[in-house]
This record gives structure tokens, sequence and C-alpha cells, in this order.
């Protein structure tokens, strides 16, 4: 794997972590957990909102330097999983394997080329958007009823 392929997959996690609940250790062990709300490459500052450190005091937003990271721990998974999504949409729709394209950088789908579906919910319109909302809904209340 070349150095350019791990990076982009670097990526690809951190940006599938957006916007959920991370315990971030420092080097000096100090803890924050909160939700990411941010991040850049490739220095991997950090941003949180709604954190948290070990000692119990709270920060509405709070900057950490990637220099500084040490681990980033998932603490909360997403709910949606395009893969199984996909083959949801492949037997509720009966839909053809090529009809609907896993986006795996950005964890969504694409549906005859014209729709998107990812965590966010459905874009596109149209009764067909309206078939992939119904079913996208349906799905994601089982998840969250499972979680």
């Amino acid at each position: 794997m070349s150095v350019s392929e791990a990076s982009r997959r670097l990526v690809q996690e951190l940006s599938a972590i957006l916007d959920k609940r991370v315990r971030v250790v420092l080097e000096s062990g100090k803890i924050y957990e909160g939700i990411l709300a941010g991040f850049d490459h490739p220095s991997l500052n950090l941003l949180l909102r709604d954190a948290v450190d070990s000692n119990g005091t709270k920060y509405t937003k709070i900057l950490v330097k990637g220099e500084k990271v040490s681990e980033i721990v998932m603490l909360e998974e997403p709910l949606f999983d395009p893969e199984e999504f996909k083959g949801l949409l492949l037997r509720e729709m009966k839909l053809q394997e090529h009809a609907v394209r896993l986006i795996p950088e950005i964890r969504a789908l694409e549906v005859l080329g014209r729709y998107r579906i990812s965590e966010e919910g459905v874009m596109g319109s149209g009764p067909m958007a309206e078939t992939l909302y119904s079913l996208f809904k349906k799905y994601m209340e089982q998840k969250k009823k499972r979680a």
C-alpha cells in the first residue's frame, strides 16, 4: 500500500467519525472526550465541541494540536452502514447490482447515478427519492432501536 493510499484511508476514517463522540488521549496523558467537529490534514489538529477533560472541566470548543495526540478513540459507532443499506436496497427494490454504487470514502451510496444516500439522508428529488427516503427512514429507525 502506498503512503498516499494510507493517508487517504486515514482521512476517510476521520471523516466517518465527524460529529461523533470520541476520546482523545494526549502524549502527556491528558484525556478529552467530546464531539469531533473538525480536523485538518496532514497535521491532524482536532476540533472538539462539548468536550470534557479527565478532571471533569467542560469546554464548549477546544482545538487539540495534532502533534500532541497519542490516540483517538471512537466512542460512538455511525448508525448508517452503506454496505448493509446497499443490500437492503437490492433486496427491497429489486435493483441490479450495478444500479447501486458504494462510495466508501464518504460512507455513501449512489443509486442509478442520480441519488446519493449517506447518514445525513437522501439527496435527490422525485418519486424514486421518496421511495429511497422511506426505506432509509425505516432502516435508521431499526438501527436506533438496536443501538
